[in-house]
């Protein structure tokens, strides 16, 4: 026992220092969002109050229903509160935070007036970078499956803080939870862990939708007999979260979640916008509302072609990553209005990619996706803002594709998303080779 006592502390240590980067990463990251928010953002800007997203405030808002157990009211608009229009992961993972903040008795104002210092802030502020910092590892632990060196996971790190800043900046963290869950769905489809990639999968649906573009180069190579029961354990968690909205209040559920109302005026237009049904006589809807779910289909439909692509193709990590970042391409291709936040989940796999390319790719992509960040958020509801942001995506995944890489012994077009052979046995093809050697 005393030897155990001795030993774990040991290995505790051992674990947190092959993850240093990352820890970093976050600390980092704490520290210039709630610096930014709190003193230099205002000072910036001379105003008077700190800075901090609206959105991210809504959700706030909207997890008191649950606190309280007033679900019906987490869909449609609701105290000049715009409702939800996607799974209620981000709500419920804010409950805490609420739960915290009433028994503590921080004064929150519930009207649609934001506040200038709102004391909650001080703890929804640390719990947002919290909720977004499992993001940095869950990349961070692709770069060390695929072997890349120090020097290079400190590179990848930067990118991902820079990336992820712009989420924690409009307030969405429940991108970056998704985004992490899909990276650790992958690690676990390349390990032929079926069971736990399903599973994981579902819960980031739960936090955002968006996740199911990568769906089928997950699934497809596990076989048409274990498929229904991996997409029945994706669905899961979100039906487990949806079952009581949708008993309560159905009509305005389902219309929120198939329709996907996207504001013309608090995002960058597309030129989709122009097939995206208005939805100004559509119940409370207003004139600047269109539905964007019609239009996202076109990208489930690529994501599906890229699947099937994939089961034929050399299946190892790196390249399940690579396609993965191509399915979350769509979103941002096949959308009728666009969000800055929305180029984070393809710069995050795009960057992971580069952990064992040239240093010369490697300084072409992060300078790449640096720029397509920046560029997502130019002030302008300008259609061509559009263009660049999916040509600079576009170019991000070109130079992250590996390039393809035929192991000695191992014919071409085998997948390396299979269980590896015993350690010591030799590779296939070894033994048949001796055989031929000795006869001649």
């Amino acid at each position: 026992m005393s030897a155990r006592r001795v030993r774990t502390p040991a290995v505790l240590w051992r674990r947190l220092r092959g993850r240093a980067i990352p820890i970093l990463g976050a600390i980092a990251l704490f520290c210039v969002y709630m610096g930014a928010s709190l003193y230099i953002l205002p000072h910036m800007h001379h105003v008077r109050g700190w800075s901090y997203p609206l959105d991210l405030w809504n959700y706030f808002f909207l997890s008191r229903y649950i606190d309280i157990g007033n679900y019906q009211q987490l869909y449609g608009l609701t105290l000049g509160q715009t409702g939800l229009t996607t799974t209620p992961g981000a709500v419920v993972s804010l409950v805490p935070v609420w739960a915290i903040a009433h028994v503590a008795g921080i004064w929150v104002d519930l009207s649609a007036v934001p506040q200038p210092r709102p004391t909650a802030w001080l703890i929804l502020g640390p719990y947002e970078v919290l909720l977004s910092a499992p993001a940095l590892f869950a990349v961070d632990a692709v770069a060390v499956r695929i072997g890349a060196s120090l020097a290079r996971r400190l590179v990848i790190c930067a990118g991902e803080v820079y990336a992820l800043y712009n989420v924690l900046l409009w307030g969405h963290p429940e991108d970056a939870v998704a985004v992490a869950l899909l990276v650790y769905s992958c690690l676990a489809a390349s390990d032929r862990r079926w069971l736990l990639s399903a599973w994981l999968l579902g819960v980031a649906i739960a936090f955002q939708p968006f996740v199911l573009l990568a769906m089928a180069p997950l699934f497809f190579p596990a076989g048409l007999r274990r498929l229904p029961g991996l997409l029945a354990r994706a669905a899961t968690p979100s039906a487990a979260l949806l079952v009581v909205p949708l008993a309560l209040n159905w009509s305005v559920t389902v219309n929120s979640l198939v329709l996907q109302p996207a504001s013309l005026s608090g995002g960058r237009w597309t030129p989709w916008r122009h097939l995206a049904p208005s939805l100004a006589h559509f119940g409370p809807y207003g004139p600047n509302l269109v539905a964007g779910g019609p239009i996202r289909l076109v990208g489930v439909v690529f994501s599906l072609i890229l699947g099937f692509w994939f089961c034929r193709a050399r299946r190892d990590l790196r390249l399940l990553v690579a396609v993965v970042a191509l399915t979350l391409m769509f979103r941002v291709v096949f959308e009728s209005v666009i969000a800055p936040y929305y180029v984070f989940p393809t710069i995050a796999l795009g960057l992971v990619s580069l952990s064992a390319a040239s240093w010369r790719r490697s300084a072409a992509a992060v300078c790449i996706g640096a720029a397509v960040n920046w560029l997502s958020n130019f002030d302008g509801h300008r259609a061509w803002v559009w263009w660049p942001i999916v040509a600079g995506l576009a170019a991000l995944v070109a130079v992250s594709w590996p390039k393809p890489v035929v192991l000695a012994g191992q014919p071409h077009g085998r997948s390396s998303i299979e269980r590896p052979s015993a350690q010591g046995e030799p590779p296939l093809g070894a033994a048949k080779f001796k055989r031929l050697s000795e006869t001649q």
